[in-house]
């Protein structure tokens, strides 16, 4: 009995078992979607796209199964092949993605009927019809299909009855077919239907060749203001008329529908303009800067002005400079840092223009504002600009009070410009080497070099050669330093004398006379001096293409003192002349 019982159990499990094991077999299969999936990601691409179409017999418009074949068969550059699905696909469910799929199948296949017709069935469902021909025009835009793009966008402007719409997209169609005057046609369009392309029309417009470049302006900037002034403005600015671009920002300002549009155009236009750097861009900074701060509230446009004045200044305009400062001065609600920075300016200004006495009237009435060091510097530069106009007294009425070691420096200077050699040396070793900057330690140091020889202690007739040559007149100073070495023996002086006036005259274009002055110079065999003649000799010579007798130079020197401390510089000059180094 335990026996048929036993069987009878067995029999109801094995059965029940057959019947559950085609389910668990079956849940264990991939479906052909996930198959698919699998083999793409395993880049199996052809067998991928087989699993995509097996997935399709269920769904042709399974939207996951027909982008996975497009991606499969883009892998393998077979996505014109697809075009049974896609047709497939539209006919069982048309939506914007199997539209958009099908326009990419189509410009894969060449098949531009099939495009517009896939692009005006789509358009004939959406409320936006813009975006089907967007699209359409795109494929052929990258496919540098110019004509068949502006057929695409214009058809879309027609549809979707706006005369600005696809204005950017036919911008930059018209550019890249040379039509620049079109695309700024085109982008003053899309300007109505956003300020943000101004960037791009710029961006765009600014590669316009130079005979193209008046017409652009006419369309962008006509008589009358118009939407365009402000992308002219930039465009004049970046093709560098800046101070034209200023004229244009102007009227674009004056144009603006607010006064927040107005202060946008601006500060888009400083931006543009600060980065130039050239002198006219400086000054039409200058000139934006104070359009800005007419339109904003009083402690910005303090700021606003002072920069104004710093770029008016550096610009070569110290009138506007003086008037945005003035503007400071006058302005009582300007915090007192501002009042310190506009003081320091005007200094600034007053100075680099040649208005001494204004600066030393501003330095007396206002210095006060300024700390201990700022006015100290101020006094100096002012000194120094006194001294190259050669009024030493009043130079050293402002450098006396001056007890750094940055004034004793000054001093020094003062005194050899009046040829009292003695306190010049007392006053460079008091300054040390450390006084003002790296380049005016090293004239220091070659101003002592020159005098050191000179047994004298006073000698007015290089003063004035030297103040000569701070006045920028080099003939007068070379006559000096002829006069000033008369009378001093070649080791006392007058060999460096004479050496720096060779220098000088070659420095000024007097090449005969500065070869003469430097072979008399070496022929003096003064140790400190004849090398250094002779080296310039030899690189005047290479200047002038007489290879031959530089070498011959060079070897004398190498020959007579080769204990000279420019021998490494006569041995390159020398192997450069020969073609052993590059003469760069």
């Amino acid at each position: 009995m335990r026996g048929v019982v036993r069987g009878a159990w067995s029999a109801v499990l094995l059965g029940l078992f057959s019947a559950a094991a085609p389910h668990r077999l079956s849940a264990q299969q991939p479906s052909p979607l996930q198959r698919a999936f699998d083999l793409e990601r395993r880049g199996s691409y052809p067998q991928a796209a087989e699993a995509y179409r097996l997935a399709l017999r269920t769904d042709p418009a399974d939207q996951s199964a027909l982008l996975g074949l497009e991606r499969s068969l883009s892998a393998i550059d077979k996505v014109p092949e697809m075009a049974p699905e896609v047709r497939a696909g539209l006919a069982a469910h048309p939506s914007a993605a199997l539209y958009g799929l099908g326009l990419r199948v189509w410009a894969a296949a060449g098949q531009g009927d099939s495009m517009r017709a896939t692009a005006e069935r789509w358009a004939a469902g959406e409320t936006d019809k813009v975006v089907p021909y967007r699209d359409w025009g795109d494929l052929l835009l990258q496919r540098r299909d110019l004509v068949g793009a502006r057929r695409a966008y214009t058809l879309g402007r027609a549809a979707a009855g706006q005369p600005e719409a696809l204005s950017a997209e036919l911008a930059q169609v018209a550019q890249l077919s040379g039509d620049f005057p079109g695309s700024a046609r085109e982008w003053l369009l899309a300007q109505k239907v956003s300020p943000g392309y101004r960037s791009a029309a710029v961006s765009a417009l600014v590669q316009t060749p130079e005979r193209q470049r008046e017409e652009v302006l006419r369309i962008l900037a006509p008589e009358t203001v118009g939407d365009g002034t402000f992308l002219a403005a930039v465009l004049l600015a970046q093709w560098g008329d800046p101070l034209r671009g200023t004229e244009a920002l102007r009227r674009a300002v004056a144009g603006a529908s607010d006064d927040r549009t107005g202060m946008a155009l601006v500060s888009g236009f400083v931006e543009q303009v600060r980065a130039l750097g050239t002198r006219d861009a400086r000054k039409a900074l200058g000139q934006s800067l104070e359009l800005l701060a007419e339109r904003q509230s009083a402690a910005p446009a303090a700021r606003t002005r002072l920069e104004a004045a710093r770029a008016f200044a550096d610009g070569g305009d110290p009138v506007s400079a003086r008037r945005m400062l003035a503007l400071i001065a006058a302005d009582r609600t300007a915090s007192g840092d501002l009042a310190v920075q506009a003081v320091r300016t005007l200094l600034e200004v007053q100075i680099a223009g040649g208005e001494l006495a204004d600066a030393e009237s501003t330095l007396s009435s206002r210095g006060d504002l300024l700390s201990i060091d700022d006015r100290a510097l101020a006094r100096r530069r002012l000194a120094l600009a006194w001294m190259r106009t050669g009024e030493l007294d009043r130079a050293d009425r402002l450098a006396a009070v001056d007890s750094s070691v940055d004034g004793a420096a000054l001093m020094g200077r003062l005194a050899l410009l009046r040829g009292d050699l003695k306190g010049t040396k007392l006053l460079f070793q008091q300054a040390g080497p450390y006084a003002g900057t790296r380049a005016e330690a090293t004239e220091r140091t070659a101003l002592l070099a020159l005098i050191q020889p000179i047994e004298a202690d006073s000698l007015p007739a290089l003063g004035t050669a030297l103040l000569a040559l701070e006045r920028g007149d080099t003939v007068a100073a070379v006559a000096g330093l002829d006069r000033a070495a008369q009378g001093l023996q070649p080791r006392a002086g007058g060999a460096q004398l004479g050496l720096l006036a060779a220098e000088l005259e070659w420095g000024r274009g007097g090449v005969v006379d500065a070869e003469r002055r430097f072979k008399g110079v070496a022929a003096t065999t003064v140790p400190a001096t004849a090398p250094a003649a002779e080296l310039d000799l030899a690189r005047l010579l290479v200047a002038v293409h007489r290879g031959p007798e530089a070498i011959a130079q060079l070897e004398h020197l190498i020959l007579t003192y080769p204990r000279s401390a420019l021998i490494p510089e006569a041995r390159h000059l020398l192997d450069a002349i020969r073609g052993a180094v590059p003469t760069t």
